[in-house]
């Protein structure tokens, strides 16, 4: 792949950073996080400006960006810490814009702000894997999903589940009867949620090979998720040892402290190439559950590490929560968990071990 991007993603790349840095003051973070709540007048203009039209084709009336350039826009949202499910709602209608049998009528809806779809996997074993919930004869759910990211706010859920045996997903309302969420905390401090279903409706929209592709692509976003949160702690803790001075110079210029900010940057760069290689044979078609794997692996490792050293660089300056840096601490050790932490992904990795691999 080119490492390089090109001027169409640069500029998409910088319009919306500063559409972040205008519109979500990190005062109002707090004050979202305080209220367990997300950021729907955010949501709204990020409706307006048309960034959520680069996940989906032109057909159905997006911009027909590829997922390098959704990936490039998940990342800048993660430098922001903003409370708004752009990871969610873009892995959910994509898995919509690929069903044959109805789901992608849905994407107008999505791109318009109507519907906030986000996907609910997992059960109560943690394991995207183990599906037991299965769709009754009568069209109906019931049963319960763990870890539903923005699940009080979605307006729909896609539900994982079960019919005749074989995996797929089912669209489920979720203002509709039978459907209840109770709030969790998660480190991260975002919105997550456990969903009850109760005889609940549900309409079938995808097989078993949508679930399979939507938790790829979920895994490999929130790895440039980790990746948004690495590179915010990088820019602010170079930031702060150019301006905190001791001993009569700024700690930038002390070896120890340099070789710290080296390290955190090779990881993230590291960490940044191994997801958009990794989005990049998506793009052209290839399952790549190893690639894939293998970047949210990466990630997953290095955000704590980087996040940490950090910490280490500011402080007690970094403990304080009015320093913006623990915004990023948070957000980067919950999606380090997030879509399979390191030891599910390296279980991936380990299952395909012995197939053949055509390095040329």
């Amino acid at each position: 792949m080119d490492l390089d991007l090109g001027e169409t993603q640069g500029l998409l790349q910088e319009t919306v950073r500063q559409f972040l840095e205008a519109e979500a003051p990190f005062d109002a973070i707090r004050k979202l996080e305080a209220d367990q709540g997300w950021d729907a007048g955010l949501w709204e203009k990020i409706v307006a400006q048309g960034f959520l039209g680069v996940a989906f084709g032109e057909a159905h009336g997006g911009s027909g960006g590829s997922l390098l350039d959704l990936g490039l826009v998940v990342e800048e949202f993660a430098r922001r810490a903003v409370m708004v499910p752009i990871l969610e709602v873009a892995v959910a209608g994509r898995a919509l814009q690929a069903c044959p049998e109805g789901g992608a009528a849905s994407i107008p809806q999505i791109l318009s702000g109507a519907m906030v779809p986000v996907p609910a996997l997992l059960e109560a074993g943690d394991r995207f894997g183990e599906i037991e919930l299965e769709r009754a004869e009568d069209g109906t759910l019931t049963g319960t999903k763990h870890f539903v990211d923005y699940g009080q706010h979605a307006t729909h859920h896609l539900v994982a589940a079960r019919e005749a045996g074989q995996e797929a997903f089912f669209l489920v309302d979720a203002r509709a009867p039978g459907v209840s969420c109770e709030p969790l905390r998660s480190v991260g401090r975002t919105p997550v949620a456990a969903v009850d279903y109760t005889h609940a409706p549900a309409q079938r929209v995808e097989g078993a090979g949508g679930v399979a592709a939507a938790i790829r692509l979920g895994r490999v976003l929130a790895a440039l998720q980790c990746v948004g949160s690495m590179q915010a702690s990088l820019d602010q803790t170079v930031a702060y040892a150019n301006t905190r001075e001791q001993f009569g110079q700024t700690i930038g210029r002390f070896q120890a402290v340099r070789h710290h900010c080296a390290n955190m940057a090779s990881r993230v760069a590291s960490a940044r190439l191994l997801a958009l290689e990794a989005l990049s044979a998506l793009d052209r078609g290839e399952e790549a559950d190893v690639r894939v794997a293998a970047a949210k692996a990466a990630a997953s490792r290095s955000a704590p590490e980087v996040l940490m050293l950090g910490h280490q660089v500011h402080g007690g300056n970094g403990v304080i929560e009015e320093n913006d840096l623990y915004f990023f601490t948070l957000r980067g050790k919950e999606r380090s968990l997030a879509w399979g932490s390191v030891e599910e992904c390296l279980a991936v990795m380990a299952d395909r071990v012995d197939e053949e691999v055509d390095w040329l």
